[in-house]
């Protein structure tokens, strides 16, 4: 009898083992994770090298692992028993709170010597292509915005590493050497606490500012580059001429897709209209598509991420509203700039953006050269501020 039981739990394991096998060869492959916001591994090359050293197989268990049978299920699952039985305070490299879903952090590898010296480097960089700008006559304002992780730092629990003296020297560096070189620069951390540090103006499910806080960071860029500059670029003042309502669809904000959608989704997303309808072309990559800034779902129970704002990270597109009589604009960084872009182009005629990590065609120094916009705006989030990479590589 025990020899019959041992069998069959031999033959089920087996079973089991080969039904999944078979369901991940024939079942349907989809190569992106939307959970996880990234492409699962393609089929490895397999080389001489690649075989003798072992990386062919560790490859394939990768992908055999990414394309699994009842993958996310399976994720689901062990998420929730995270979450819901174990209570553990960090899932999925997010940190769990009962206000707010943030980043699991680690203290950079940089020396305070090496913060100061790359600061340095930066604050040149930015310097350089002020000049340049400056020298056709045109008018450039660097914007550094708090990314979620420093927006809520003090959400942090002890234990764990909110990186605020990292933050802390950073900014003080950076500061302290853009004033240096005469950079126009504006730091939106002391303009959120002017106004209360309201929740508002970062999500609490994502990496992102939400739309006031885009809002913001506008109209502070505009008062900076007006004042520095003695331009007057117009701008939508809110209740006259821009109101701001919620979509109500869930909101599976990046750390919401960590947890598999098991927490944080009462999030709502903002969409502004003007009092005025301004009439626009659009251009994405110089393919004209829809006049729209906002790439609404089909229905109300469709869950947006913050690619609702301007369709998502793009790599070059152009806005025209055919008012001559208006100054044009270059606006370029990474991810912080399309929830301004979608209200921005209220100021100008043509509104050009750019995100370096997309746009390989040229440097954005030479892009600039070519194009030679009126006004030029980089959004920085803090994370990415020391950075000379993507967007941050400007020569």
């Amino acid at each position: 009898m025990k020899r019959i039981c041992e069998w069959a739990m031999a033959l089920l394991f087996s079973g089991v083992l080969l039904v999944l096998m078979a369901a991940t060869i024939l079942l349907p492959k989809n190569r992106y994770s939307y959970y996880e916001n990234r492409n699962l591994s393609a089929f490895p090359e397999i080389t001489a090298e690649s075989v003798l050293s072992g990386q062919v197989f560790d490859d394939l268990e990768t992908l055999f692992c990414d394309y699994a049978a009842w993958r996310t299920p399976a994720l689901k699952a062990v998420t929730w028993a995270d979450l819901n039985v174990f209570r553990r305070p960090v899932v999925n490299e997010t940190v769990v709170t009962d206000d707010v879903l943030l980043p699991q952090l680690y203290d950079p590898a940089m020396s305070d010597d090496d913060i100061r010296a790359q600061a340095k480097l930066v604050a040149e960089d930015n310097a350089a292509l002020q000049k340049q700008v400056e020298s056709y006559g045109g008018h450039y304002c660097y914007v550094a915005v708090p990314c979620q992780y420093v927006y809520y730092e003090d959400s942090y629990p002890a234990y764990l590493t909110n990186r605020s003296r990292y933050t802390d020297l950073e900014l003080s560096a950076l500061t302290e050497e853009m004033n240096a070189q005469g950079v126009c620069f504006l730091d939106m951390g002391p303009v959120f606490d002017s106004l209360g540090h309201p929740p508002e103006f970062s999500s609490r499910v994502d990496n992102h500012y939400g739309l006031l806080g885009a809002y913001e960071t506008y109209r502070a860029a505009v008062q900076k580059l007006n004042g520095d500059y003695g331009l007057a670029l117009s701008f939508p003042e809110e209740g006259t001429d821009v109101t701001f309502s919620a979509l109500p669809n869930p909101y599976m904000g990046s750390r919401t897709r960590k947890l598999l959608g098991l927490r944080g989704d009462d999030e709502k997303l903002l969409t502004a209209a003007f009092r005025e309808d301004i009439p626009f072309t659009r251009l994405d990559n110089w393919q004209e598509v829809a006049s729209a800034v906002y790439a609404l779902p089909a229905t109300e129970d469709e869950a947006l991420t913050y690619g609702l704002y301007m369709g998502g990270d793009i790599a070059e597109t152009c806005i025209r509203t055919d008012r001559s009589s208006l100054p044009t604009a270059l606006i370029f960084g990474d991810s912080f700039t399309n929830a301004v872009e979608s209200l921005a182009y209220y100021s100008f005629d043509e509104m050009r953006s750019v995100d370096l990590r997309h746009y390989k065609t040229q440097s954005i120094s030479d892009y600039i050269a070519a194009y030679q916009p009126d006004v030029v705006i980089c959004i920085r989030d803090y994370e990415a501020l020391l950075s000379r990479s993507d967007n941050g590589g400007l020569s």
